[in-house]
């Protein structure tokens, strides 16, 4: 893969998780688990070199799990693995993150149930945008479904 390639990628994958990541995490820290706008602004904050250290491993452990799931092979498969791609990524670094911030852990257990759900819910709509940011950014398929050069 050339150099602009994989820069296409890692931007296209970290910007979407940033995206995503702060509309959902700032919803579920401050409406449901209580957290003030500060500290939600905090964890944020703290998230963001997660987000840039993760943004792109995410991609690849996503297209890892469509493959597996044979996620090309219809809606539901698609669903299904989005789903689980997003869940077993990303719950255990929102634990770390809210801890990082002084979450109680009542505030990180009410945030880890409403995160479920919402990433649950939001399994596909992301995998959705990400393939559309893959798509802005000019990549349009993942690494190993891409021919030869």
């Amino acid at each position: 893969m050339c150099e602009a390639q994989g820069m296409r990628r890692f931007l296209a994958d970290t910007t979407a998780m940033l995206v995503f990541s702060t509309v959902a995490g700032m919803f579920t820290e401050i409406v449901v688990a209580g957290l003030s706008v500060q500290q939600s602004l905090y964890a944020r904050l703290t998230a963001l070199p997660i987000i840039l250290i993760t943004g792109r491993p995410y991609g690849r452990y996503r297209d890892w799990i469509c493959r597996c799931c044979r996620a090309e092979e219809g809606v539901a498969r698609r669903l299904i693995a989005d789903t689980t791609a997003l869940i077993s990524f990303q719950l255990p670094l929102y634990w770390i993150t809210l801890a990082a911030v002084g979450a109680t852990l009542w505030q990180i257990a009410a945030a880890s149930v409403t995160a479920i759900v919402i990433l649950s819910v939001s399994g596909r709509p992301f995998g959705a945008m990400l393939d559309l940011f893959r798509r802005l950014f000019g990549v349009t398929q993942p690494e190993a479904q891409r021919a030869p050069s």
